[in-house]
């Protein structure tokens, strides 16, 4: 298939996705994730991607960068340093266990150190585009537990970035020096919180130019993604992924609990935040994506890993509602 024509097939696929996640009520990643697993399944990648594979996953490289500079226009610092101390408190635990937990998990099951580390580090991370999305629509957002897991979801990632770019330096070898994605994304990550605290996160330029990305780049990210998805990995080893799963799920949900001495919150709403902060998304398949490019993960556990992004990702909508709709008053 000719060049352009593959681009702009694949860039409708992803949005005729996320329009239909959008009206189901689902955060717009699920859409991306499931057009890119779609485009990245062998018989339709032969269809439509193919040859131009090794194109797209340049495009997806760079789309990753566009990625982590959106992620960095969503973090702010402001944010950041006004919250109480109890915020801190979730997003320490509720990062260090799940990581403690995936690193101890994918040792027993027999994968690499270096494996096994950045594993923890993609179970430790939480998505800040499902939880914003969902909170807007029923206007929570500026509860105190919305504040909360909004501001421990941003911690998070960025305490997740400091162990991912530790781990690959001092691991990854000459593996680090050879690939510049890791420096590339982490400089990007900064460059969108530098330019939103200089010239206005509402300033119409950098508005439409976030715009710009969402719509005809970032896509490519997920579609690499799915190109990279081992299919056969994933139904030859259910046990690897539903370890994963598990472990990634209650990771989150200990880290949350072991914080009940320290905070006011109650066990209610600490198990709302549990699920809150087990929402992952783009960050952690982006991390995930940079570790097997840098063959710090194995295909098998990659894939594992981007399934549970999906699964948790799916989940936190939901049993927010659930639980929501049992406990108007939850988020006070």
């Amino acid at each position: 298939m000719n060049l352009i024509i593959t681009l702009i097939v694949v860039l409708l696929i992803s949005h005729c996705f996320v329009f239909l996640v959008e009206k189901l009520k689902l955060a717009k990643v699920i859409g991306l994730l499931l057009a890119g697993l779609l485009l990245g399944y062998p018989p339709v990648r032969a269809a439509i991607i193919e040859p131009q594979s090794e194109i797209i996953f340049d495009l997806g490289n760079i789309a990753l960068l566009a990625l982590m500079f959106v992620a960095g226009l969503e973090s702010s610092w402001r944010e950041i340093c006004k919250e109480e101390k109890e915020t801190l408190i979730i997003a320490i635990f509720a990062m260090i266990i799940p990581f403690l937990c995936g690193f101890a998990v994918l040792q027993m099951l027999g994968f690499s150190l270096v494996a096994s580390l950045m594993g923890g580090v993609c179970m430790s991370i939480t998505a800040e585009a499902t939880k914003v999305e969902v909170l807007l629509e029923f206007k929570k957002l500026k509860t105190k537990v919305g504040a909360t897991m909004m501001t421990a979801g941003i911690i998070d990632d960025l305490l997740g970035l400091a162990f991912f770019v530790v781990i690959t330096y001092f691991l990854g070898g000459a593996r680090f020096i050879e690939n510049f994605l890791v420096i590339a994304a982490v400089a990007a990550f900064f460059a969108g919180i530098i330019l939103q605290k200089v010239i206005g996160r509402k300033h119409p330029w950098l508005k439409s130019f976030e715009r710009a990305l969402n719509y005809f780049l970032i896509p490519f990210f997920f579609v690499a993604i799915g190109l990279h998805f081992d299919f056969g990995a994933i139904l030859l080893n259910p046990f690897i992924l539903t370890a994963v799963i598990a472990t990634a799920l209650i990771g989150k949900f200990v880290g949350i609990f072991l914080t009940k001495p320290f905070l006011s919150f109650s066990w209610k709403q600490l198990y709302l935040i549990g699920w809150a902060m087990n929402s992952r998304g783009a960050i952690e398949m982006a991390f995930a994506l940079i570790a097997l490019n840098t063959k710090l993960v194995s295909t098998e556990l990659y894939s594992a890993l981007i399934v549970m992004a999906l699964f948790t990702t799916l989940l936190f909508p939901v049993m927010f509602v659930r639980i929501l709709k049992k406990n108007p008053k939850i988020m006070n």
